[in-house]
């Protein structure tokens, strides 16, 4: 591929990659329970980061309250704030959003855009 392919391309991509950081829900994983690890820990399910930015995001769970938990053990409702990771990833996001927009303006402005 020519580098006046890639180049637009890649400013494409920085667009879709800026918008799904900026606008799809994500999760956390849950305090307590178990030692971390992607099979058995629960996660929390966050809504957009677009929400979480502008409005308390904090859903709540019960949570076991000792390692290794069986059946019958004592939970406690834990409530998670997922508002701090929301304006982090909203703002990476449109931050990502916005050189994609600037790329592609300035490719089209100086002729670099070859369809």
């Amino acid at each position: 591929m020519k580098k006046n392919k890639i180049l637009p391309i890649s400013a494409t991509l920085l667009i879709i990659l800026g918008l799904w950081v900026a606008l799809i829900p994500f999760s956390r994983p849950l305090p307590g329970g178990e030692i971390f690890s992607f099979e058995n820990t629960p996660e929390a399910s966050c809504r957009s980061p677009i929400f979480g930015t502008f409005a308390e995001d904090s859903p709540s769970y019960d949570v076991y309250v000792s390692p290794k938990p069986k059946i019958g053990d004592p939970t406690i409702n834990q409530s998670i704030s997922c508002s701090s990771r929301a304006t982090f990833r909203f703002v990476f996001g449109f931050s990502l959003f916005l050189l994609g927009t600037c790329l592609i303006i300035y490719f089209k402005r100086n002729k670099k855009w070859k369809t």
